[in-house]
């Protein structure tokens, strides 16, 4: 009976760990695609995956993000969500939906 309960909580901690980690490769690779879109670089006909992309990747990021702990947990919420935002706007703006 004993054997069904894992009594190892470094190992729960060490799952949170890695939800922080994939959360800030999320934000890392949404960074790497707009610094690419901004400097005016084609993406081979790709530009409307590359831009579902770079709207998905943060919000996977606040998801992983969720799942980790401490305040990194936090940090990664808020620059994920600002990315997040910030790729919307800028999308409601290329249709000519928002800004004033």
């Amino acid at each position: 009976m004993s054997s069904y309960y894992n009594f190892n909580l470094g190992a729960d901690e060490e799952k949170k760990k890695k939800f922080n980690i994939y959360s800030l490769v999320s934000l890392v690779i949404f960074v790497a695609l707009f610094t690419l879109m901004v400097s005016g670089f084609g993406y081979w006909g790709f530009g409307r995956v590359a831009t579902i992309f770079m709207l998905l990747f943060p919000l996977i990021g606040v998801v992983l993000a969720f799942k980790g702990k401490n305040l990194s947990k936090w940090l990664l919420i808020l620059f994920n969500l600002l990315a997040f935002l910030m790729m919307a706007y800028i999308l409601l703006l290329a249709l000519g939906i928002g800004g004033g």
